[in-house]
Formats: structure tokens, sequence, C-alpha cells
């Protein structure tokens, strides 16, 4: 049987950027537990802590710092599905990405404002149209492929 610290630092190896209350739900750790080993292992360098609006998101010591928000999104459901729809088809004007996510237009707004601060997606005016392009899309597909965000 392993050991929680290794436990812990396959887990995030194999699911980055899981955040804490996942990490919680996963291992059926308790909250102070996973506090020590978490702290533990990030000061022996075993783990990165990435901690954002208040949730801290775990990693390997090893990822890039620019996959860290592309993780991130990719772990939530309707940034997710926008980035997926944009790697379908790049260049999407919003109607199309309201119909394709699913959900309502304030909150695919919302999540596009907040893609486009990441830097992970840009805004273009074509043929009179603005339209929505994946900026960093090698890395994302990289990112899929490798951890299987489908």
């Amino acid at each position: 049987m392993k050991d929680r610290a290794s436990m812990l630092v396959d887990l995030v190896n194999e699911n980055p950027g899981l955040h804490f209350s996942k990490i919680l739900e996963i291992t059926g750790m308790k909250n102070g537990v996973l506090a020590h080993y978490a702290k533990k292992l990030e000061s022996d360098g075993k783990l990165r802590i990435h901690k954002e609006n208040n949730r801290s998101y775990f990693f390997s010591p090893e990822i890039s710092l620019d996959f860290i928000p592309i993780v991130i999104y990719l772990r939530k459901s309707t940034p997710k599905s926008i980035l997926l729809s944009l790697k379908n088809e790049n260049g999407l004007n919003f109607k199309k990405i309201v119909k394709i996510v699913g959900k309502s237009p304030p909150t695919v707004s919302q999540n596009l404002t907040k893609l486009l601060k990441s830097g992970l997606i840009e805004l273009k005016l074509e043929d009179n149209e603005k339209k929505y392009f994946l900026i960093k899309n090698q890395l994302m597909l990289d990112l899929i492929k490798k951890y299987s965000f489908q």
C-alpha cells in the first residue's frame, strides 16, 4: 500500500490541475491531513500549488507555467466547452459558441471574457463579424492528448 504522500504525488501527476476539494473527494483524506501533505510536498519541491480565486490547484513541478491556466480552464465545464469548440472550429462568432456550448448568453459571455483576459483566446473582426480564436492551440492540443481532457 502506498503512503499518502506518494499517492498524492501520483494523483496530481496523472491529473494536473485538480483543486483541493476534488482531491479530498478522490482520496478520502481529511482537510487537515491533505493540507499537511500538500504543504510538505510543496516545500520539498514535489508539488506545485497554484492559488487563484481562493482555490488551490495542484500540479507537478515539471509542468510548464504556460500550461497552468489552460489546465485550470479545461477542468471547468463551460470554459472547457468553449475551448474545445474553438479547437474543433477556430474562428467562431458569439451566437455559434452559445449554440455549441448550450449555456445562456450571459454565462458564455462571462467565460469568454475570462478566457480573453487569460490570453488563451483572442477576438478579431473578420468579414465584419467578431470572431473568437484560440491563441495557444498547439499547447492546448498537447495537453488534451496527454491528459485526456476530452
